[in-house]
Parts: C-alpha cells; structure tokens; sequence
C-alpha cells in the first residue's frame, strides 16, 4: 500500500534524524515473522486464482496475521496494526470485497472504480461503508482512496520501524562538557589550575 510505505519511509527519516539507524532493527526481538510470510503468500495465490480462493486465502491471510501480532503486541505500534486488520478483514468479510467510495476517489482526483476481484463500489446496500475505502488521499499523480483500517495500518508500521530504529523523540545535540572532565591550559591564569583545598580533618568552631 503506498500510504503505509510512505508513512514508514517519513518514520525511517525521524528516526534518523533523532539518532536511530537500521542497524537497530537487527536487534529486535519481533517472534514469529514467518507467520507475516505466509499470509503475504495467502492473499498472493487468492488474488492470482481468484474465484473462491481469494476470500480463502484472505481468511487464511487474517488467522495468519492475527497470530503474529497476538505473540508481538508488548511492541510499540503492534497494537495500531492489529485494529487496522481487524477493521478491513471485518468489513471484507461482510461485504465480500472491500467497499469503495465514489466520492473518496474523486476527492483524490482517481477515476471511477476499475474492475477487481479485492473492491465493490460501495452503495446503500454495503454493510458498515465507513468502513471502506473513504479516506482519500490526494498525491499528485498517485491519489488513491484508503480505509481507516489502512490509515491505523501505516500508522502502526511507522511506529514499529521508529521505535525499531531506536528513535528517541529528540534531535541529538552536543552537550556542555562536565567541569570535572575539562584539563586547564597552560596559559590559564594559575588561579584555575589550583585544586581545590581538601576539607580540615576538624573544623574550627
């Protein structure tokens, strides 16, 4: 989806910025991504042969996803992906497609609805229509109309790669020397290279 791969490159630069790099993403602990694997194959095989295997492979796709982030959600974003699959898989599974809103996509400057096996036009019949494809997304050359459950996907995974990163919410900045760790040079007046007296063993009443 382009909305989450632009929400996820914007997340990779803040982190940058903020003292992340990628070489932190090879420590994280996330378990059980071959469960992302196959359900990426599961929706691949049901939109190729289409026909009753693709809400197949989409159900298969959802059990596979709910798993994974059933063994993640203590990370950071899981739980915004989570509530995004649940969303589309719920109004999919009620409406057979993904409903699409002919309004969204002229807002976003798209054509009417192309025929596809995955999108219906939505209509009076549709069941929970905010559901679907409404939000649209205006991008000179790429509009395209998206769910809410597709906006908490994107935002999710921007924050899983931040926080996988090691962004810290902060512009790194050269802090101020501590006075302890300073050596005074040779030139300096002798009254900073004095130490400082230690204190009398029995102070004086």
């Amino acid at each position: 989806m382009l909305l989450v791969l632009l929400v996820m490159l914007l997340a990779a630069a803040a982190a940058w910025a903020t003292g992340g790099r990628f070489t932190g993403l090879a420590d994280n602990s996330l378990t059980g991504v071959h469960w992302m694997a196959a359900a990426a194959i599961g929706q691949l095989l049901g939109s190729v042969i289409g026909g009753t295997a693709y809400p197949v492979g989409l159900i298969g796709s959802a059990v596979c996803i709910a798993v994974f982030l059933r063994q993640n959600l203590a990370h950071s974003g899981v739980g915004l992906l989570a509530l995004g699959f649940f969303c589309n898989a719920l109004v999919v599974a009620l409406n057979g497609a993904m409903p699409v809103s002919a309004g969204a996509l002229a807002r976003a400057g798209v054509g009417p609805l192309m025929n596809s096996p995955r999108h219906e036009p939505a209509d009076v019949s549709t069941t929970l229509p905010w559901l679907g494809d409404v939000v649209p997304v205006a991008l000179p050359g790429l509009g395209q109309a998206v769910s809410p459950g597709d906006v908490l996907i994107a935002a999710g995974a921007g924050l899983l790669l931040y926080a996988g990163m090691g962004g810290s919410h902060r512009i790194p900045a050269q802090t101020a020397p501590v006075w302890d760790d300073l050596s005074p040079c040779a030139d300096a007046p002798a009254i900073l290279r004095l130490e400082p007296e230690a204190p009398a063993d029995h102070p004086s009443e």
